[in-house]
C-alpha cells in the first residue's frame, strides 16, 4: 500500500488521507530527500558564511567606532559619531540578509522532511506539515506537461505543468509544481502519464 511510506509519519499521513475525496485511492506517495539538493545548500551556506562574516566584520567595527572604541579614521583625523553611526546602520540589513542566508539550507532541510507528495486516480497532492501546514492539489486532467532530472541512484526532480498563467507583463507562462528530490522520479513519472493520458 502506498500509504506504507508514511507510516513514520503519521502527521503526513494523517493529513494526506484527510485530504482524499470518498473512493479517492492513492498510487503513489513519496517524501522528498533533502540530501538531493546538499551540493546547491552547500554552496549556499559557504557564500553566506563569507558574506555574513564580511557583514559582521563591518558592523562590529561601525559599532566599536560609534562607541568610541576604535574610531574610524579618514586623512589621519578620527570621523564624528555621525559617520560611525550611519556605517552602523547600514552594515545592519546586511547582517541580517547574511543570517537569512545562512538559514535558507536548513529551512529547506526541514520542509522538505514535512513534506509529502502523492499521485491518486484523480489528482496530485502536495500536503505540508509544521510551520508550513497546507495542501495544494492539482487535477490531473489539467496536467499538460512534465520534466525529468534523474540521478543514477533514481531519486530525481519533477517539474509538471498544469496549465498556463500570466506574468508581471502580462505574457503567458506556464504553472508548475516543482517535486524535487522524489525517489523512483521515473515511477512516479510513469503513474501521472498512465493517469493523465493525454500528457506529452
Amino acid at each position: 500500500m502506498a500509504l506504507e511510506k508514511l507510516r513514520h509519519r503519521p502527521d503526513l499521513k494523517n493529513k494526506l488521507t484527510a485530504e482524499l475525496a470518498p473512493g479517492e485511492r492513492i498510487l503513489f506517495v513519496a517524501q522528498p530527500d533533502w540530501r538531493a539538493d546538499i551540493g546547491m545548500m552547500a554552496v549556499i551556506f559557504v557564500f553566506a558564511l563569507y558574506f555574513t562574516g564580511i557583514a559582521l566584520a563591518f558592523c562590529v567595527l561601525s559599532g566599536l567606532s560609534l562607541f568610541g572604541i576604535t574610531p574610524i579614521t579618514t586623512s589621519e583625523k578620527p570621523e564624528g559619531a555621525g559617520m560611525a553611526l550611519f556605517f552602523f546602520l547600514f552594515s545592519l540589513p546586511f547582517v541580517a540578509v547574511g543570517f537569512g542566508m545562512l538559514a535558507i539550507p536548513f529551512i529547506g532541510i526541514r520542509k522538505a522532511r514535512n513534506t509529502a507528495h502523492a499521485v491518486t486516480d484523480a489528482r496530485l497532492i502536495n500536503v505540508y506539515v509544521g510551520k508550513d501546514e497546507a495542501t495544494e492539489s492539482y487535477k490531473l486532467d489539467a496536467v499538460n506537461f512534465i520534466t525529468r532530472k534523474i540521478k543514477k541512484n533514481g531519486t530525481g526532480t519533477l517539474s509538471i505543468g498544469y496549465g498556463v498563467g500570466r506574468d508581471s507583463d502580462g505574457d503567458p507562462r506556464p504553472l508548475t509544481t516543482e517535486w524535487t528530490g522524489i525517489p523512483d522520479a521515473m515511477r512516479a513519472e510513469a503513474i501521472i502519464r498512465e493517469q493523465a493520458k493525454w500528457v506529452r
